[in-house]
């Protein structure tokens, strides 16, 4: 049986390089999406088309290269809003990025949030904003972003109201 004599500055050098790729894949903080503007689109056969600004913080000490987003809003449950787009900016470390993402309202979707809202008018809406952001650098990773919560309705004031 043959023997393989490896000497130890290799087995070192292998051990340093070893190291330093671990480094390379550390922790990525997921970066944040603020939505800053919203203009209605012309109506396209029964989808309502919504061009959203956004902007793209980044809170890591590397810059982002993405390839891709695909956003998703639901309200009470309902999937409402999705688009996607490939047209990304640039993200510098610690800094931010606006963008442009067309998303599309379809007619059913819509009809069913405004029945659930009708039979419960009081309660707050719940809403859930899903994203998937795919990077290309650093290492091809694939950031999935979520944020929920609730809107109160606004409730007339008719308290003070008099007669005269």
């Amino acid at each position: 049986m043959a023997r393989v004599r490896v000497s130890r500055p290799f087995l070192l050098l292998l051990a340093v390089m070893l190291a330093a790729c671990a480094g390379l894949t550390g922790p990525v903080e997921n970066p944040r999406v603020t939505v800053t503007s919203l203009r209605l689109l012309p109506v396209d056969g029964v989808e309502q088309r919504i061009e959203v600004g956004l902007r793209l913080l980044n809170p890591n000490s590397f810059d982002l290269h993405a390839k891709g987003l695909v956003i998703s809003l639901g309200l009470n449950g309902v999937p409402l809003l999705k688009g996607a787009t490939s047209e990304l900016p640039f993200v510098p470390a610690y800094g931010e990025a606006q963008a442009k993402l067309t998303l599309s309202l379809s007619l059913m979707s819509g009809l069913r949030l405004m029945s659930r809202l009708a039979q419960q008018p009081d309660e707050p809406l719940q809403y859930r904003l899903e994203a998937r952001l795919d990077l290309r650098r650093p290492l091809w990773k694939r950031l999935t972003l979520m944020e929920q919560g609730e809107i109160a309705p606004r409730r007339a004031n008719v308290s003070g109201a008099t007669a005269s």
